[in-house]
C-alpha cells in the first residue's frame, strides 16, 4: 500500500494584515496572504526575482488568535498545512477556483519568525538603562 501526503510548507512575508471573519456555524477563520520570493542570476549576469503569492486559511482558533495579535503586514511567518482547492462564484458571476493552504483545527502549523514587538521594545529600553549607568534588579549584588 502506498501512502499519500498533502502538505505544503511556506516561509515568507505577509502582504497585508491578517483578516478575521466569523463563520456561519460558529468559530472564526483567519486569512493571510504570504509572499515568497525566489532570486537567481540569469545567463547574462542579470539578477532576477519572482514572487509567488499564497493564500492561507486558519481554522485553528489558538493559531488564529496568535496571528491576529502578533502578525502585521511585512511579518515573517512559517505556515504548514494541506493544499486545498475550492470553487466559488465571483461578483461578476464567473465561477473561479482558489487554491489555499489550510491550517485545520487539529494539525497544521503557524510559526512567527519575527521577534515580538513588545520584546524588542523592552530590550531597547533595558539597553538604554544600562548605557545610562542605571542599575536593574538583575545587577543587585549577591548577599554571600
Amino acid at each position: 500500500m502506498t501512502a499519500c501526503i498533502n502538505k505544503v510548507s511556506v516561509l515568507g512575508f505577509l502582504g497585508e494584515d491578517p483578516k478575521s471573519a466569523d463563520m456561519q456555524g460558529g468559530g472564526t477563520v483567519v486569512r493571510l496572504r504570504v509572499a515568497t520570493t525566489e532570486h537567481w542570476t540569469a545567463a547574462g549576469g542579470e539578477r532576477k526575482q519572482a514572487t509567488e503569492w499564497h493564500s492561507v486559511v486558519i481554522y485553528n482558533e489558538a493559531l488564529g488568535k496568535r496571528a491576529m495579535s502578533y502578525l502585521r503586514k511585512g511579518s515573517a511567518v512559517y505556515v504548514e498545512g494541506p493544499l486545498r482547492y475550492r470553487k466559488y462564484t465571483g461578483r461578476d458571476q464567473i465561477e473561479r477556483t482558489a487554491s489555499e493552504i489550510v491550517v485545520p483545527k487539529f494539525g497544521g502549523d503557524l510559526k512567527l519568525m519575527d521577534k515580538r514587538q513588545d520584546d524588542a521594545a523592552r530590550q531597547e529600553v533595558s539597553g538604554r538603562n544600562r548605557a545610562a549607568g542605571e542599575r536593574s534588579d538583575l545587577d543587585d549584588e549577591v548577599p554571600f
